[in-house]
């Protein structure tokens, strides 16, 4: 899920600046959380304002602040997410998006784009989570009331974590294409890295009436392995006889066609998560200890085992 700054919640005032820089760290601290593996938000962060080149009260700039902050860890986070900002003019041409603050570009494409916004708490119309405003079409002259999810406070996160954890499986339930589910694999399975096999098999093979269930297969690997340690893989967190492992005769006589090659290593895969079709749907898969997410190699059918005839992909 995406993240798109409110530029309303920024106010320029006449404040303390301990003050000012508590609000600011806040909002720091709420996108941190918010893209950390078992939230599950893009990192990429939309912005119609630099965060370098803020104001944070009158007379007090970032600039001022990276000078002065002592927190290293504060100051890293900080960089991060100024390296994954995405600065854009939004376009209002053809609608606007009204609430009790006034009219707002981010809020806008909030709506527009089904992401969340994140605010700062100058004000604290904005620590609510869900913000009601009234959408514009200045085409269809027409209005109607919306409310945007909105982010101002790391604690939102865990507070509303079933609502937002609702809000991912409706954007799931919106995917019916596999050209769709191409553009939101990053968005919704930040934890899964798709080797081009996989993505292949997307733009070429998958059917669309299979979409729906990749796609729940793949969000419920993208659960576990958005909590996993890195430790051992554990099959029985997922429902009995849905993921299984290949038997070492098969990787033996077959390691070449269980073997995928990916920039931080070449691997074997061996578990594979079912799934039913006109096919006989696998997802086959494998846990990277290092980067404690996991390997996503193919997802149509089997892989040649000591039972089955030889199958190339």
């Amino acid at each position: 899920m995406q993240m798109i700054f409110n530029e309303l919640s920024l106010i320029e005032k006449e404040m303390d600046e301990n003050q000012a820089a508590q609000i600011f760290e806040q909002f720091i601290s709420t996108y941190s959380e918010a893209v950390k593996k078992k939230n599950g938000f893009d990192r990429g962060i939309l912005t119609s304002l630099d965060f370098n080149s803020l104001t944070l009260a009158k007379g007090f700039h970032v600039s001022k602040w990276r000078n002065h902050i002592k927190d290293r860890d504060m100051l890293r986070r900080f960089l991060d997410m100024c390296d994954r900002q995405i600065v854009v003019g939004f376009c209002q041409d053809e609608s606007e998006l009204v609430c009790e603050k006034g009219t707002g570009k981010g809020l806008l494409a909030a709506y527009e784009n089904s992401a969340f916004s994140i605010s700062f708490t100058y004000d604290s119309y904005w620590k609510a989570f869900k913000i009601p405003c009234r959408y514009y079409s200045l085409i269809e002259d027409a209005e109607i009331s919306v409310q945007i999810y909105n982010l101002s406070n790391p604690a939102q996160l865990e507070e509303h974590f079933e609502s937002i954890e609702e809000i991912k499986k409706k954007e799931i339930t919106e995917i019916n294409t596999p050209e769709q589910l191409l553009d939101r694999l990053d968005s919704l399975f930040p934890s899964l890295i798709f080797h081009e096999v996989a993505l292949n098999q997307l733009k070429s093979e998958v059917q669309a009436y299979h979409i729906p269930i990749v796609c729940r297969k793949l969000m419920s690997l993208e659960r576990y392995f958005s909590e996993w340690d890195g430790g051992k893989f554990d099959e029985i967190a997922f429902p009995p006889k849905s993921v299984s492992p290949q038997s070492k005769e098969t990787l033996k006589r077959f390691k070449k066609e269980h073997t995928f090659s990916f920039p931080e290593e070449q691997i074997v895969v061996s578990y594979h998560i079912r799934y039913t079709g006109n096919v006989p749907g696998r997802i086959y898969f494998h846990p990277a200890e290092r980067l404690k997410k996991a390997y996503i190699c193919s997802l149509t059918t089997k892989l040649p085992t000591v039972s089955e005839p030889k199958m190339h992909i």
